[in-house]
């Protein structure tokens, strides 16, 4: 079984013929050969290549709805195969649903998936003192969360050596990592309230600081994983 955009290959009367194998995505390494320097430079940029996951199916036409199925498995969306993690991911082949024998189809469906995958479920941390170590347990890479401030006046903030700073704060300020967008409550943005780059967690510890008057520092974010 698996779910496309929270829907699940069962919902749909889809039967998987074989589970794929997981693996990570390449690493981008490039190689550069030096005349007069034996074999070559290595440069590790730290990112993955995208990678391929093909799912083979088959399906009852007298139990399954087609129109509904090819309109279901279309485009971009979440992928997961446990309901656990989940990838962001896109279909790359034309689905083509093969005869088997009398009303039974058989089909492939291929999905391009970014290196990544995040657990469904959202982890919320909240600091209200400084400094404070947040360690996150199982994550294998770095995560960009959703930060919720609340507080006052001009403020900065540390997440792990790195500073930030908010100015003229007057109640609670979200600042979205992945969007690079800072919003207040109202939904309006104040992204020239920001001064430095958005903080990021890390596999582990990940300590935490802050000076100004702030009540309480909420971090939302998913585990994540290569």
């Amino acid at each position: 079984m698996f779910y496309f955009n929270n829907i699940s290959s069962n919902d749909m009367r889809i039967v998987v013929s074989r589970q794929p194998q997981i693996s990570k995505g390449e690493k981008q390494i490039e190689k550069i050969k030096i005349p007069g320097r034996n074999g070559f430079l290595v440069i590790d940029n730290g990112t993955y290549d995208s990678f391929i996951i093909g799912i083979e199916c088959h399906l009852n036409k007298k139990t399954a709805n087609l129109d509904d199925i090819l309109t279901w498995l279309d485009g971009v969306g979440k992928l997961s195969l446990d309901n656990v993690r989940q990838w962001e991911a896109v279909i790359i082949n034309s689905i083509s649903l093969e005869k088997i024998v009398d009303n039974f189809r058989s089909f492939l469906i291929q999905f391009e998936c970014q290196p990544i995958s995040e657990k469904i479920a959202e982890t919320t941390s909240t600091i209200t003192t400084s400094p404070t170590t947040l360690t996150i347990t199982e994550a294998t890479t770095n995560m960009t969360p959703l930060v919720e401030v609340v507080g006052s006046g001009d403020v900065s903030i540390t997440v792990n050596n790195k500073t930030f700073n908010l100015y003229s704060l007057s109640g609670t300020y979200y600042l979205d990592s992945k969007l690079k967008v800072i919003t207040n409550s109202l939904g309006k943005n104040i992204s020239d309230k920001m001064l430095y780059d958005f903080p990021i967690l890390t596999p582990e510890n990940n300590v935490i600081s802050f000076i100004g008057t702030i009540t309480s520092i909420k971090f939302k974010y998913h585990k994540s994983f290569l």
